[in-house]
């Protein structure tokens, strides 16, 4: 236990401390930046149109830290009131489903993959620079892939939402269309409920995410 206490330290900090704010002091907003591929929404073509079903999955998110090797995080890790990472995942669903989309498992053909992950603790590192495609599969945080970043912030931990192309994949090359950074996970007084309002928040800037 003490183990994973110290893996995940940004994260339990906020929830296990019963951090309170000073009296007027509101909780911070998060930050919320979409970015989609600019080949697959234009004027004239939008491939959100053409998707009908994609996969997500049911209870673990993606982990990378600058100070450790952990790949993922189950519910179990940590103690945050009325959870955190399954409230993230169905949150994700519940926006999809809204939009017409069918969630599937993953022997089931979907048009595309979800990848939720937390970059945790870049004390080292600036921007996440991801390339236009996951070689090897779609889950991009389960070992296929690590992100690019450079230096430039102290102490900043991310939630990364992305959609990833499955039915137009390219042999074993998937292509990442849109993606959502929500920050900084470190300073906010309602970590759970102001993540929950950022990714609801990512999906109104992308309206273009839809059904035909």
């Amino acid at each position: 236990m003490k183990g994973k206490l110290i893996i995940i330290a940004a994260l339990v900090a906020l929830a296990g401390c019963n951090l309170q704010p000073q009296s007027g002091e509101l909780a911070r907003d998060m930050v919320v930046q979409t970015q989609y591929d600019q080949q697959s929404v234009t004027g004239v073509f939008n491939v959100f149109t053409e998707y009908e079903t994609f996969v997500l999955r049911h209870d673990t998110i993606g982990f990378v830290s600058n100070r450790s090797n952990r790949k993922y995080l189950i519910e179990s890790d940590l103690n945050i009131a009325n959870g955190y990472v399954k409230p993230i995942i169905n949150l994700v669903g519940l926006n999809l489903a809204s939009r017409g989309y069918d969630r599937v498992e993953e022997d089931e053909n979907p048009d595309f993959a979800v990848n939720i992950v937390i970059l945790d603790n870049f004390s080292f590192f600036q921007t996440i620079q991801y390339p236009g495609f996951y070689p090897g599969g779609y889950y991009g945080f389960y070992g296929y892939y690590f992100p690019i970043v450079n230096t430039y912030y102290s102490n900043y931990t991310t939630l990364v939402i992305e959609i990833v192309d499955v039915k137009n994949a390219t042999g074993n090359q998937y292509k990442v269309i849109w993606k959502a950074f929500i920050g900084d996970l470190n300073n906010t007084f309602d970590l759970r409920g102001k993540t929950l309002e950022a990714i609801d928040q990512a999906f109104v800037q992308s309206p273009y995410i839809q059904k035909n």
